[in-house]
């Protein structure tokens, strides 16, 4: 069993590798993310702004804004992790090299890869630009690393859905949002209480979050294997 998990895990890992060597040389998602996400942190800095807003309201608003940043910069590269595999020809390679849950597991470590490089950049800069105060630091740290995770999960399956689909853009946003809203939902409550220094007992916003990665993990895990041999 344990030498059986090894390998599962060692097949993970290269397909990690191999995919972030693949993104270095072209930094195709990295730049769709980054570019989309700094574009539209920089347009809501200068609009926000031009607006007189309440203190009350600020940090309901701000985020607000920031998980739609963090989101939608998501899903404008994230649906590439199986999408190049189909353009390059190397599915059916993939297939034969590596079992269907070693190939999750390297999709989602490759996705989360980029959304922890995105939230490193885009979390700090937000907070500069916007002035956006934060009372209770831990939590709001523990709500923006769940917050991601539970993005990495959500997207992760959604895209290996539409890597075959001829409107593959589209129909990846259409399908994950409905996923992803609860998820967004309870990041935005859980920044709002860091925010303003409510301090819930047991963090409970951060507790759904990992429990929606650990549904999304376990439900991909079951439906991965069906959609991966169509």
């Amino acid at each position: 069993m344990q030498t059986r998990s090894s390998t599962y895990l060692n097949e993970a890992v290269a397909i990690w590798f191999r995919d972030l060597r693949s993104e270095f040389r072209t930094r195709y998602a990295l730049n769709a993310i980054l570019m989309f996400a700094v574009t539209t942190l920089i347009a809501v800095s200068f609009s926000i702004g031009s607006f007189r807003i309440e203190e009350a309201e600020r940090p309901f608003l701000y985020s607000v804004l920031l998980w739609i940043i963090l989101t939608f910069s998501a899903l404008s590269g994230l649906s590439r992790s199986f999408v190049k595999e189909e353009e390059a020809g190397t599915i059916d390679v993939l297939k034969l090299s590596a079992r269907p849950q070693a190939v999750f597991f390297g999709k989602l470590l490759f996705n989360l890869t980029l959304l922890g490089a995105l939230e490193l950049i885009i979390v700090p800069s937000f907070i500069f630009l916007m002035a956006y105060q934060i009372n209770f630091p831990g939590f709001f740290v523990a709500m923006i690393i769940s917050g991601g995770l539970g993005l990495g999960a959500g997207t992760t399956i959604i895209a290996a859905m539409i890597a075959r689909a001829s409107t593959r853009g589209a129909l990846f946003s259409v399908l994950s949002l409905p996923l992803l809203l609860p998820l967004m939902i309870t990041c935005i409550k859980g920044c709002e209480r860091a925010a303003i220094g409510i301090h819930s007992a047991g963090w409970p916003e951060v507790k759904i979050a990992v429990a929606y990665v650990i549904i999304m993990v376990v439900m991909s895990l079951f439906l991965f294997p069906l959609i991966w041999e169509e």
